[in-house]
């Protein structure tokens, strides 16, 4: 049986929210560092860098894709180009909207540059031509031709006496354009694949550009010629120089040298030597680099560049995240998640659950400090990891399986940069798709695999004084399926393991030798989830064909309510309730006694893969194919309290007026039932006004009366004058109104001309009334006169 059911958790809020801010494109900071803009979705947002905030950084145009963007030096000045050819110039503090143009080119804006000033944009396209605009007299000075193919940078610089314009299209040239007579000057050839980046140096008289043919060149630009080409040995995306300031370790710096930083395909940041073509100084410890069996290809840095602000490197890696690197020792300063791609398990960590361990489609596991949400990168793995767990009486042990066929076994208490897995379980022969550690002090957990045989494995009670690798084996495997496993899940006093599998199918195990307890069997699809109940021998489980079930020895009773597959069941409330996620992105609080869905949250926009519960039960994470987590809070305490509060407030208001009325303090008496929004209270203090002294007292507390109340009088008018009882005190503020107000004040009011037109039928009918039974007085004073005289 269960226990008494306590008070039921309807409400939700949502405390915190992780989503994707950066998806395509390249970011670009402002100059104070404290915010990022960056294209997601077609959108261009702005991240704060403190808090982790996300908004829209313009007005979002229905239909408009954005596609590029410049912010110009001044942080004011912000052009946005979109799909459909149509650019626009914002103001970015007030986001307002300066103008808007066609950008002229056949095709899309793929790179931008201002000059100095701020007073020519170039842009450059994929229809082979690069444009000079004004955007102070508004119109385009320019149109350049020479390039071939798509435009991958474009730069606008002041050689003297005259503006140049650099252009690196898809022909493996840099074109060369001079502003005074438009004539395309030269083509600089040295590269031999795009040219991915180009930056200026020594006041401007030289360049330096760099491209995926794995070599950095050294241009002269009074001259227009090569000066040295240096071998890189890999892909670059990006090159900067360094800051004169920089100090950097193990290394001495020549005053006369100019070095330059590079990122690109080995995802390690590396210093170079423009005099010497020597790589002078390397990352030690790359957070980005993968394992050498890793089968990924391309570059892992996509864009680098230095923040002065933030005195930091700032590097947008191959999975759209972004690494802050200290600019003096090149080890990490900060993190950002800009895309998570599909969420596929979550769960709390942390000796206060302040901390949340989420697989995303991805082989690196990330670790989320709440509630800034900034994280920490786990590597390891070198597939994608689909399932993680922590074990409640040990927070700091995570243990995760991947579709690498490998478990991983982490300590993750130390707050080190970069975090290593101490132990690797091998023995699966195919992806592991579920692990689950158990819930008592021992250190056990089972593991579930597509190869369909469920593991227990042991980790030893004593962790390594060294960080090194080491193996551990299952001591328990059997085969526990005929398809694949979804989930695992042990009971609270770890002697029963319950398994789910696509084969329709789950079954109860003996945790000490894997022994089959039993069969359950009823689901008409592939069954999701199955969890213990934590105060009952009784075991829920969700399904693919839109059911949920909780099964007993005896029998077993079943929820159903999502129209769509259930992915993820938990319970809540010590047992008494069930909290279920969806295909269809909803989440649904069930009471298990009465078969019925309290509350639904829509917050998600896709499915919702993972639930779990912090230790307390006061937050709820969830995360789905939408790329997007939700941290929700159990406001139904906190709402109670502060429903109690407000009734207790209104008590003593109640009073307070009452005092005020008995004190004839009719001005206060009347706000305070206006701010309790009470008609029926001010209408008796009107009327007791009325009573005890005349209009001309009314009509002073209605002088003394602020605006908002004199509306507010005016609204409860319209309800009083509904009646044949209360319709006077109606009449007098409008009166008031009337002759204290001119015409085209009184229309200003808020919502007046709706007023009036609601109150003009009563009045009419209250002045035909008023008016005849004058007519009637006169009639009755009439025989009354006649009868006198007789």
């Amino acid at each position: 049986m269960l226990k008494k059911k306590p008070e039921f958790k309807e409400n939700f809020a949502v405390s915190g929210k992780c989503e994707a801010f950066y998806t395509t494109g390249k970011i670009q900071f402002t100059k104070n560092g404290q915010s990022l803009l960056s294209i997601c979705d077609g959108n261009l947002r702005c991240f704060q860098v403190d808090d982790g905030k996300v908004t829209d950084a313009v007005e979002r145009f229905e239909g408009e894709e954005v596609i590029s963007f410049l912010l110009a030096e001044d942080d004011e000045t912000l052009v946005t180009a979109s799909k459909n050819g149509f650019m626009r110039q914002w103001n970015l503090s007030t986001k307002i909207l300066q103008k808007g143009w066609k950008s002229g080119h056949i095709g899309s804006v793929n790179c931008m540059a201002f000059d100095s000033s701020t007073t020519l944009l170039v842009t450059g396209g994929s229809d082979s031509t690069v444009k000079v605009w004004d955007i102070v007299r508004k119109y385009i000075t320019h149109n350049l031709k020479g390039g071939k193919g798509v435009y991958s940078k474009v730069c606008l610089q002041n050689t003297g006496s005259d503006y140049f314009v650099f252009g690196a299209a898809d022909d493996y040239e840099i074109h060369v354009w001079s502003l005074s007579n438009s004539k395309h000057i030269t083509a600089l050839q040295g590269h031999y694949s795009t040219v991915t980046d180009m930056v200026f140096l020594k006041e401007n008289t030289q360049m330096m550009s760099c491209g995926r043919d794995k070599v950095v060149n050294l241009w002269d630009i009074t001259s227009l010629k090569l000066l040295k080409t240096i071998p890189v040995f890999e892909t670059i995306e990006s090159c900067f120089p360094i800051p004169k300031e920089l100090a950097v370790p193990d290394v001495t710096l020549n005053s006369n040298d100019t070095y330059f930083i590079t990122a690109g395909e080995k995802g390690v940041l590396r210093m170079w030597s423009t005099l010497s073509g020597q790589c002078v100084f390397k990352q030690a410890e790359s957070s980005i680099a993968l394992s050498e069996d890793s089968n990924y290809q391309g570059s892992l840095i996509i864009q680098a560049f230095y923040v002065p602000s933030l005195q930091a490197i700032a590097v947008v890696t191959y999975e759209h995240n972004i690494i802050l690197y200290r600019s003096e020792d090149f080890t990490i300063k900060d993190q950002f998640v800009g895309y998570i791609d599909d969420v596929l398990n979550i769960r709390y960590a942390g000796p206060k659950d302040d901390r949340i361990v989420v697989a995303t489609n991805s082989s690196q596991i990330k670790i989320f400090r709440l509630p800034s949400f900034s994280f920490q990168v786990l590597k390891g793995h070198n597939n994608i990891v689909l399932s993680v767990d922590v074990f409640p009486k040990h927070k700091e042990i995570l243990v995760s399986g991947s579709k690498d066929n490998n478990i991983k076994v982490w300590y993750i208490d130390s707050d080190a940069a970069v975090v290593n897995s101490v132990y690797t379980g091998y023995g699966h022969t195919d992806s592991v798709t579920a692990i689950c550690c158990c819930r008592g002090k021992s250190k056990f957990f089972a593991s579930g695999s597509e190869d369909t045989t469920l593991k227990l494995w042991e980790i030893p009670e004593t962790k390594p004084l060294v960080a090194v690798k080491l193996l551990i084996s299952a001591y328990q495997t059997v085969k526990a399926h005929d398809k694949l496993i979804n989930a695992i899940d042990i009971s609270e006093n770890d002697k029963f393991i319950a398994s789910a599998s696509q084969d329709r199918t789950t079954k109860i195990w003996d945790s000490t030798e894997l022994s089959l307890l039993g069969t359950l069997r009823g689901h008409k699809r592939g069954v999701w989830c199955v969890k213990f109940s934590p105060v009952d021998l009784a075991v829920v489980t969700s399904s693919g064909d839109g059911t949920i079930r909780i099964w007993s020895l005896v029998d077993f009773s079943k929820l159903k309510g999502h129209e769509a597959s259930v992915l993820q069941v938990i319970f809540a409330t010590q047992g008494t309730q069930l909290i279920s996620s969806a295909a269809d992105g909803n989440i649904c609080l069930w009471d298990i006694k009465t078969n019925m869905c309290i509350k639904t949250l829509a917050e998600h926009k896709n499915k919702v893969w993972t639930l779990t519960s912090s230790k307390s039960e006061e937050y709820l994470a969830s995360g789905g194919a939408d790329s997007t987590i939700i941290i929700w809070k159990d406001v139904t305490e906190s709402e109670r309290l502060a429903k109690l509060a407000e009734q207790e407030e209104y008590i003593l208001q109640e009073q307070e007026l009452s005092n005020l009325v008995h004190d004839k303090k009719w001005t206060k008496a009347l706000g305070l039932a206006i701010s309790l929004d009470k008609p029926f209270q001010a209408y008796n203090i009107m009327d007791e006004i009325l009573h005890k002294h005349n209009e001309n007292v009314l009509e002073n507390v209605l002088k003394t009366m602020r605006e908002d109340q004199r509306e507010a009088l005016m609204k409860f008018s319209i309800e009083w004058v509904t009646n044949s009882k209360r319709y006077y005190p109606a009449i007098l503020v409008m009166n008031f109104l009337y002759r204290n107000y001119d015409g085209d004040a009184v229309l200003k009011i808020t919502n007046m001309q709706k007023y009036i037109q609601e109150a003009l039928p009563y009045l009419d009918r209250h002045f035909k009334r008023i008016q005849k039974r004058c007519q009637d007085m006169q009639i009755l004073t009439f025989l009354t006169a006649q009868m006198a005289t007789t």
